[in-house]
């Protein structure tokens, strides 16, 4: 018996009574779901390692191959508010098998891609897919654990993204050097369509959540403070992205770092990412969000202006260490004040967090390719970037500390 859509109850066991669903073994089901999160952190991520790659196989400008990160990026921020609303209704399963077909046929198109407008084409729908999954992803994860679990469940969907950075994207980076930026979405498109067998094979049915109208969820957007933090996260978001979408070409001109060298600092910047990104929390429970996120765009300042002298492996290698967990280290904290600001919708405002990061890397990417084919050098890019960043910290001065607004409706 499947769940019952309507009440929103879990399937029957064959006594007649109703379990929860953490009580019928989350943990195989959430790390299927982190497998799909897994491969869309690897497509975030992987193809600012091989943008030469591209830029030579189409013909093209390394500026106009780093719009197909801002294409992805701006799809994925511009879309997902839409989505899950217009989505709220439909059975969870299917649509989250949907999102990643959609996206595991995207990123094939995108390897075979002859033209650099078809590539961008195939990453509109891979854009897409990704807004499709991940949010359901995590709303699932959460279903499937209970109350009791759903912060490590949560956490799991999370590391899934995480460990995409650290692990899938130097792997996808070394197949994209030593074979083909084309080899490197296969690969990314493999990882998708494990998820999705594994997802058809041990994923549960699952009941449809309370749907949120579109109108309620866009009157959220007239707190101004509730507008200014979402512009802080897409601020450092930009500023961080503006730098690591076109890393090869910088880390190649100040540390003469190719092949496996950039391989090992894209692996360094995810370890640090991974730290930022856990480590967050742990800070904002303890200093509270606004001290830990000052903090956090410190660094990414301090990190952007070094890379500009950073002229050898092993200094370089630290910075990108840092940068990784600067720019890693700020959607915890800020989906922490806007949960204090607007508590009575935690999901809305963090999807609207969640597209400010995304808008955030497409504008970074979209200017940082503009930059650099209008003679911008890489020290520059880098020092344009720690403006960006100065600017949200002032930003964030601003700010101050949420007040509790309760319902915004």
């Amino acid at each position: 018996m499947t769940a019952n859509s309507a009440t929103g109850q879990s399937a029957a066991t064959p006594s007649g009574t109703t379990a929860p669903p953490a009580e019928r073994g989350w943990a195989g089901p959430v790390a299927v779901l982190a497998l799909g999160s897994f491969a869309m952190g690897t497509d975030s991520f992987v193809l600012a390692g091989i943008l030469p790659q591209i830029a030579h196989g189409l013909h093209t400008s390394v500026g106009a191959a780093g719009q197909v990160i801002t294409t992805f990026a701006l799809t994925y921020g511009l879309a997902a508010p839409f989505l899950a609303a217009f989505t709220g209704r439909l059975p969870r399963k299917p649509l989250m098998a949907a999102a990643l077909t959609l996206f595991v046929l995207a990123n094939l198109a995108s390897a075979a891609a002859p033209s650099l407008g078809l590539l961008l084409a195939a990453r509109v729908v891979a854009g897409l897919g990704a807004a499709l999954y991940t949010p359901n992803a995590s709303a699932a994860a959460a279903a499937l654990a209970g109350p009791a679990r759903r912060g490590q469940a949560l956490a799991v969907i999370l590391g899934g993204l995480t460990v995409g950075t650290v692990f899938g994207v130097p792997v996808g980076t070394a197949i994209g050097q030593h074979v083909s930026w084309s080899a490197a979405l296969v690969f990314v498109a493999a990882v998708g369509a494990a998820a999705l067998l594994g997802l058809l094979v041990t994923l549960p049915a699952l009941p449809i959540p309370p749907a949120v109208p579109l109108g309620q969820r866009f009157r959220v957007l007239g707190n101004p403070r509730v507008v200014a933090i979402v512009l802080y996260m897409m601020l450092t978001s930009g500023a961080s992205i503006m730098v690591y979408t076109y890393i090869a070409n910088v880390l190649g001109t100040t540390a003469h770092a190719t092949g496996t060298a950039l391989a090992v600092m894209l692996l360094l910047w995810g370890v640090g990412g991974m730290a930022g990104a856990f480590g967050s929390g742990w800070l904002a429970d303890r200093w509270g969000a606004e001290r830990t996120l000052f903090l956090a765009v410190g660094l990414l300042v301090a990190t952007l202006l070094l890379l500009t002298v950073a002229d050898d492996t092993v200094a370089a290698g630290a910075v990108m260490l840092l940068n990784g967990a600067a720019g890693w280290a700020v959607s915890t904290p800020n989906n922490h004040r806007l949960i204090t600001l607007v508590p009575s919708l935690p999901t809305v405002v963090i999807s609207f967090n969640s597209s400010g990061i995304y808008l955030g890397q497409a504008l970074g990417a979209g200017l940082g390719g503009l930059l650099l084919d209008g003679g911008t050098g890489v020290r520059g890019l880098c020092l344009i970037g720690a403006g960006v960043a100065v600017a949200a910290g002032v930003l964030n001065l601003a700010i101050g500390r949420p007040r509790t607004a309760g319902n915004p409706t």
